[in-house]
């Protein structure tokens, strides 16, 4: 008997560990992208959305703000959203625009009724990308990792959160299923930012050549000092150091991007170590491996990408302006600093949330990222705002009414609604991070917040767009 418990004892601890030995992904070694590489267009005007990162809270926030983006007119009569050029996304904000360039109805349908309001097709849509997004992914990767016996293993885990989003959004679609529509003027364009562990830098999944993002920063900057009758040698090291900030893309790691499923690559994007990954991929037959994760990791609005794109645009003389909206839902760090004033327990990482040690670093390279874009266009480097600029549509900066008469329904209906401008805003801002929301007042307001910011900055938007 006691021969037959301990069997049955090692029976258990090979299933275990196997369920938990690591898992990579092999794939062919290639030199260049196959059939689905794309090109930027070259139009006089460039737009781009940037999708933060934030799981579902920002997954629904995109949904919101492009539906909200639909509406919008421009001088010839057409949709705004039918004159976007490229999405760029990170994290929460990859499933969404994933399922948006996938989904989306194709340039034949029109967005707009000639009244104005969105169309039969385009309603359907929207109330379905917001049904789809809205499920609870968490939960159903929690139980499929306990129920498989990944749960030891965080690269299982992206293993099981690609299956999930394969199963529920994506299908079996790849990369050049995106690329195909892009070509066919049905969508976008799209980049998915995600982080290479291996060396810290972007990895922008994307069907784009990597000289579209070659930036010469400091041609630029050489022709700008000219103009002042100075002169500055950069540093080799100054110079090595600028070249690690622009995205990488799959094919300098020898990976062809066409094959990739879109759920593998939105879970790359949204894969937050330790809970979650990161994806390891092999290729070929060369022992090397990388390691991919999150790319809120790296920058967490997924604007940088697209102002590398637009500057070298810009500065190939392929485009005149660009203009980059960005709905950004990104956890605001000021909350926590709230809590743990409160908190008189010891701060580790085993009692609070460890994300609060890579936000503080977040914090710190947001506010240099901001610096340097805002200084260098005042000095004459980079283009002046009348030429490129950026709009943030920050979730927390929405504007409610004074009397809560705006508030969802759904809030309205709590046991203990909200009663002060000061609740809805603590409220708002608390959203956690979560690969599913389950309060519908949370999923209500995220919704109706990105339709205020779009309302209040539409006039600034059209404008630039509309200016010639």
């Amino acid at each position: 008997m006691t021969g037959m418990r301990v069997t049955a004892w090692l029976a258990c601890v090979l299933l275990l560990a196997g369920c938990a030995s690591a898992h990579y992904y092999k794939l062919p070694h290639a030199d260049v992208i196959g059939p689905c590489q794309a090109s930027v267009p070259e139009h006089d005007l460039l737009i781009g959305v940037a999708l933060s990162g934030g799981g579902s809270r920002a997954a629904l926030f995109a949904e919101a703000g492009l539906e909200a983006l639909a509406q919008i007119r421009v001088a010839d009569g057409a949709s705004l959203i039918d004159k976007i050029d490229h999405i760029s996304s990170v994290s929460g904000g990859s499933l969404s625009a994933s399922y948006y360039i996938l989904k989306k109805p194709g340039r034949g349908v029109a967005v707009l009724n000639p009244d104005g309001t969105m169309s039969p097709a385009y309603r359907t849509f929207f109330d379905q990308y917001r049904a789809d997004l809205s499920q609870d992914f968490e939960t159903s990767l929690i139980w499929r990792q306990l129920l498989s016996f990944r749960w030891i293993n965080s690269a299982l885990a992206a293993k099981t959160l690609a299956e999930i989003l394969q199963a529920q959004l994506y299908g079996d679609a790849r990369i050049q299923d995106l690329s195909a529509r892009e070509k066919a003027g049905d969508t976008p364009g799209i980049i998915i930012n995600t982080t290479l562990y291996n060396n810290g830098r972007r990895l922008a999944l994307t069907s784009l050549p990597k000289e579209e993002f070659d930036y010469d920063f400091f041609k630029d900057l050489e022709a700008t000092l000219q103009k002042r009758g100075q002169t500055v040698e950069m540093t080799p090291f100054i110079r090595e150091r600028w070249k690690l900030l622009r995205p990488m893309t799959p094919i300098e790691i020898h990976m062809d991007p066409c094959p990739t499923t879109v759920a593998a690559a939105a879970t790359a994007s949204a894969s937050f170590a330790p809970l979650i990954g990161p994806t390891t991929i092999r290729m070929g037959d060369k022992e090397a491996y990388w390691h991919v994760g999150d790319g809120g990791l790296y920058e967490n609005s997924g604007i940088e990408s697209l102002l590398f794109l637009y500057l070298k645009q810009l500065q190939a003389k392929r485009a005149k302006r660009a203009i980059i909206i960005a709905l950004d839902s990104s956890y605001p760090f000021s909350v926590d600093e709230a809590r743990l004033l409160k908190r008189s327990l010891p701060f580790s990482l085993l009692n609070f949330d460890f994300s609060r040690i890579p936000g503080i670093m977040e914090e710190r390279a947001i506010t240099y990222q901001a610096l340097f874009f805002r200084t260098l266009q005042l000095e004459g480097v980079f283009p002046d705002g009348k030429t490129l600029t950026v709009i943030p549509l920050r979730h927390t900066e929405a504007k409610w009414a004074a009397d809560l008469s705006d508030l969802p329904q759904s809030c309205k209906a709590e046991v203990q609604p909200m009663q002060t401008l000061e609740d809805v805003e603590n409220r708002i801002a608390a959203i956690p991070t979560r690969l599913g929301l389950k309060s519908e007042c949370d999923r209500d307001l995220i919704y109706a917040a990105a339709r205020k910011l779009v309302t209040e900055y539409k006039d600034a938007i059209v404008e630039f767009i509309n200016r010639r």
